[in-house]
């Protein structure tokens, strides 16, 4: 039962769960090259459904923490496949250096 956007991606949903493994200062580290990746895919993105108050109303998920992976992470929710993917091969390269 799929209960997380990404978990219909069964790769990037394992990448995640490494992801959020890692120590921090390798995370921040390959968040900003997500976020960095959806800039220069759809610079929009993040701007069509970000509400600053959900942060607040929702903390309690292990991206809730931090506002750079809250963004990063609630807008790869409306990303498309195309991009997904940019993103899937950037964190499967990322996380095997680590």
């Amino acid at each position: 039962m799929e209960k997380r956007w990404y978990d219909k991606d069964k790769r990037l949903a394992k990448q995640l769960g490494t992801f959020m493994k890692l120590h921090p200062k390798y995370r921040y580290e390959i968040v900003q090259g997500l976020l960095d990746i959806i800039k220069e895919f759809d610079p929009d993105i993040l701007n069509r459904f970000t509400v600053p108050s959900d942060i607040e109303e929702w903390s309690r998920r292990w991206y809730d923490d931090e506002p750079t992976f809250w963004l990063v992470i609630n807008g790869l929710k409306f990303a498309n496949e195309e991009l997904l993917k940019k993103v899937s091969e950037y964190m499967e390269d990322k996380l095997n250096e680590k």
